[in-house]
């Protein structure tokens, strides 16, 4: 093989390899730094990601899958009229809640303004919130999610979903999972949270529900990743309450994903 030939032949190899590269490399289409983390939206082909201090919060091939989970089956569940989302400043969490016509007010409690004003200001979110910054049933409240629930009323709102990226900010705090945990049950007969980048080994992934039998409760809370600290603080309560758990793989996105529905 003569080396005219060689060279065309590495060429179209260099040339394969540059196309595929830029196929796959996200592109930076808008960025900012907050006092609590550093916030991107990236883009690649017809996906897009929203990320956070570099891990991604919302991947277009997931939000609706792990938004369903989280809001739409305990609000088809328990009927909740009044609701608050802890965290949730990407606005989605509340876009999925208000879509039910018979939930009268969602309260969002972020502590990341930065958040909440990208993603009423981005076409995209705008988009794929459905604008709902504009409905009138929407309270933003700008503000630490434990305060927050420290401060409220007992029975005040009928579901609190959890939606804090407390792992992945620069948000200090000295309540622990436990009391936090806690905090919730008290405050709202019924809570909905989420737990990600944990090995949920004996935990099949699925995209239904199921009911934690009471002896088993406290094993699901160590595959979740509760400390024995966190786990001593809310044993009593949750031996009274009705606990399901969903557990679903998102692949390369972020791996797998628990959500988890505690309930009188």
């Amino acid at each position: 093989m003569n080396s005219r030939i060689l060279i065309g032949l590495f060429l179209i190899v260099v040339f394969v390899f540059f196309h595929i590269f830029h196929m796959y490399k996200w592109n930076v289409i808008f960025e900012d730094q907050s006092d609590y983390q550093t916030i991107e939206l990236v883009e690649r082909n017809s996906e897009f990601a929203l990320l956070l201090n570099g891990n991604i919060q919302v991947h277009s091939n997931e939000y609706e899958i792990s938004h369903r989970l989280q809001c739409n089956v305990p609000i088809e569940k328990f009927k909740p009229k009044n609701i608050l989302i802890l965290g949730g400043g990407d606005l989605i969490a509340a876009r999925f809640c208000l879509e039910d016509k018979n939930v009268e007010k969602v309260t969002i409690c972020e502590i990341d303004e930065k958040v909440v004003n990208f993603a009423k200001r981005n076409d995209i979110f705008k988009r794929i919130t459905n604008n709902v910054s504009k409905d009138k049933r929407l309270n933003i409240v700008i503000g630490d999610a434990i305060e927050y629930v420290h401060n409220i009323n007992q029975s005040e709102y009928d579901l609190i979903i959890e939606d804090v990226e407390i792992d992945f900010t620069n948000q200090l705090s000295k309540v622990n999972r436990g009391s936090f945990l806690m905090m919730c049950l008290n405050k709202s007969r019924v809570f909905s949270g989420t737990v990600p980048d944990h090995n949920f080994a004996n935990l099949d992934a699925s995209e239904d529900f199921k009911s934690v039998a009471n002896y088993n409760k406290i094993n699901v809370l160590k595959q979740i990743g509760f400390e024995q600290k966190d786990i001593d603080v809310v044993s009593n309560q949750i031996k009274d309450r009705n606990m399901e758990i969903c557990v679903r793989d998102h692949g390369h996105i972020y791996g797998k994903e628990a959500y988890i529905i505690i309930h009188k």
